[in-house]
Formats: structure tokens, C-alpha cells, sequence
């Protein structure tokens, strides 16, 4: 297929004078020739430097109408050139043929605006007469705000307690990592039971320093009244059970080697393991600490020990109910509860 060329200049027609040169180049060359003659009859007998207007009169006329720039001719440059120098940048506001740029009301229009809106309805507030009773009540509502160097004890307490759980995660994974050497078969059988001892008992120092400071802030923030606070209720609980846990025998297989770490095994009434069983292992405070779910063969246990002291565990699955379990952790290694549904 032949690839026609793309018509120029379509939408105008240009005549032509001598040979290409059109009627607008004619014009360009011809002011400017006639200013250089001009010039030259007139002022270059008395003003010798008129010449160089004179030899600029004639390079502009001869590149108006001779010489492009990027296919363009120069007086497109020029128009562009002044149009944007001299057209203004700011946009104005133009509504129905109307420009309000000069109009004196358009600075104002906001305020014209919100003259014509509406007011709202306040709505009033009425006080109490300042009898003695009203003014002890608000006397009493007034909280003091914290002094400077209580703020500053609440910031150094905050610091000792982020330390503290740094300290606490590091043992923490300690622990793991022995649990997981131990796990690995070796020739030579090493003993952890010393070095986990150690880790349980500086865990629980820790964990005891840590409540500590946590009642420190408390007591900062929550400076002492009067008036007593309202006992604390404890987490309901129809009917707890205390577990003892009980040696298991030669042939039956221990689910962990580590000390304080809470396991064990769930049946049916018929003796059948239940899988999927939500373990849910709470502290002395009510606080959740563990979460665990059961196994094919109904087995539950724990990835890392927990501090000395005494737990109570509750059992969720559908269709089954269990007692809630009461047991204590001495820093011995636990054998396997062996729990029944009801």
C-alpha cells in the first residue's frame, strides 16, 4: 500500500507572489527595506550610528519572512511570546456571560452568603443555683492533674517495665531453644533440668518484678481517696475442680520434658479422643495466659512453661461439656491430665 503524504496547511490558502514567497513575506520584507531606506535618507548624513538600525531593520524584515524556527515562522514566536507575557495567569469566576473578576461584590461573596443562611438554634444550658450542695458536688468532680513529678516517675516506671519484658522474651526464648536441643537425638544424654530450674526461677522473678511496677504506675496514676474502691469481682465460674496430677505409668509416653508446662489427654464418656478441643489456661488474676487445641489423638500441651502458681483451665467443643480444672505448678515436669467429657 502507497503512504500518501499528509496535507499542509489545509485550512488556509496563501497567495503567492514570486514563486514560493507569499503575500505576507512580500509584506515583512518590504517594512522592513522601507524603514532601512527611511532611516538612511533621513538620519544617516547627521547620525552615523543609524546604520545599525538600519542593518536591523533589514535582518528583521529578512527573518520574518525568510527564516523558521522549528517550521515555524517568527511572527508565531513573537505572538506567543507577547500573549504570554501579557495575558493574565489568575482564573476568573464567569456565571450566565458575566466576569465578576471586577465586580466590588466578589470579594464579599462568602459574607453575602452567610448572611442569607439561617442561624441555628443555640441551645441553652441551664446551671443549678450555687447552693452548698451544688458547689461540693462540682468541687468534688475536679480531678487534679498530675504534678511534673509524678509524670516523671510514671515515665521511669514504664522504661523499668519495658526492660523487664525484653528480659522476660529473651528467657523466653531461651527456653525454647532448649527445648528444642533436647528434643534433638544426641549419643551423650545432657540433663536441662538444672539450667531450665534456673530459667523458670529468674522467669518468676521477673514476672513478680514486673506486677510490681505494674502497681507502682497504678498507684501514681491513680492517686489514693477517701472513698474506698469498689471490690473487684471475680470471673464467674460455676464449678471448679481441683486436678491433681497424677505419675503416669512405664508404658504410657510423656508429652513434655520441660517442668511447668500444663498437658494432657481429652476422652468421651466412650473412651474415644476428642479432637479440636479449645484449652483456654487462665492466671490466679482471671487473665487468659494459654490457648490450646487438641490433636487427632485428643493430646494438648504447651510450648513453653509457665511461671509457679496456681491455674485454672476451661474446655470448649460443641456438644460436650467438661468441669472447669483447678491445678498448681510447683516447677516439676507435669504429667498428662487425662480429662473425660461429661
Amino acid at each position: 500500500m502507497d503512504v500518501h503524504p499528509i496535507p499542509q496547511n489545509v485550512t488556509s490558502f496563501q497567495f503567492k507572489l514570486v514563486g514560493d514567497m507569499t503575500l505576507k513575506q512580500f509584506l515583512y520584507l518590504a517594512a522592513g527595506a522601507g524603514i532601512a531606506y527611511f532611516l538612511f535618507v533621513a538620519f544617516s548624513q547627521n547620525y552615523p550610528f543609524v546604520w545599525v538600525l538600519i542593518i536591523i531593520s533589514v535582518i528583521l524584515g529578512l527573518s520574518f519572512a525568510f527564516i523558521p524556527i522549528e517550521s515555524r515562522p517568527l511572527d508565531h514566536w513573537l505572538s506567543a511570546f507577547l500573549k504570554a507575557v501579557y495575558s493574565p495567569t489568575k482564573r476568573t469566576w464567569k456565571k450566565n456571560s458575566k466576569t465578576f473578576k471586577e465586580d466590588p461584590l466578589f470579594a464579599s461573596r462568602l459574607v453575602m452568603y452567610l448572611s442569607g443562611v439561617q442561624p441555628r438554634q443555640m441551645s441553652t444550658t441551664y446551671r443549678l443555683p450555687a447552693t452548698p450542695e451544688v458547689r461540693s458536688l462540682e468541687t468534688e468532680d475536679l480531678t487534679p492533674l498530675p504534678t511534673q513529678e509524678q509524670l516523671q516517675k510514671t515515665v521511669d516506671l514504664a522504661k523499668q517495665a519495658q526492660k523487664l519484658q525484653m528480659r522476660i522474651i529473651q528467657t523466653e526464648r531461651t527456653l525454647s531453644q532448649i527445648k528444642e536441643q533436647a528434643q534433638k537425638p544426641s549419643p551423650i544424654p545432657v540433663d536441662y533440668g538444672q539450667e531450665v530450674n534456673k530459667i523458670l526461677a529468674d522467669l518468676q522473678s521477673l514476672v513478680s518484678q514486673a506486677s510490681s511496677i505494674k502497681q507502682q504506675i497504678q498507684s501514681v496514676q491513680k492517686p489514693e481517696t477517701k472513698s474506698e474502691p469498689p471490690p473487684v469481682q471475680p470471673r464467674p465460674v460455676e464449678k471448679v475442680k481441683v486436678v491433681i496430677p497424677v505419675r503416669p505409668r512405664q508404658t504410657q509416653v510423656a508429652l513434655t520434658t520441660f517442668p511447668n508446662v500444663i498437658n494432657g489427654i481429652i476422652k468421651d464418656t466412650q473412651n474415644n479422643y476428642l479432637e479440636g478441643v479449645v484449652v483456654v489456661i487462665y492466671d490466679k488474676e482471671g487473665l487468659p495466659v494459654r490457648a490450646l487445641k487438641t490433636n487427632k489423638l485428643g493430646q494438648f500441651t504447651g510450648s513453653t512453661p509457665l511461671p509457679i502458681g496456681t491455674y485454672t483451665l476451661e474446655l470448649e467443643k460443641d456438644n460436650f461439656i467438661f468441669d472447669v480444672l483447678q491445678i498448681e505448678l510447683t516447677g516439676q515436669v507435669l504429667p498428662p491430665l487425662l480429662i473425660t467429657a461429661k
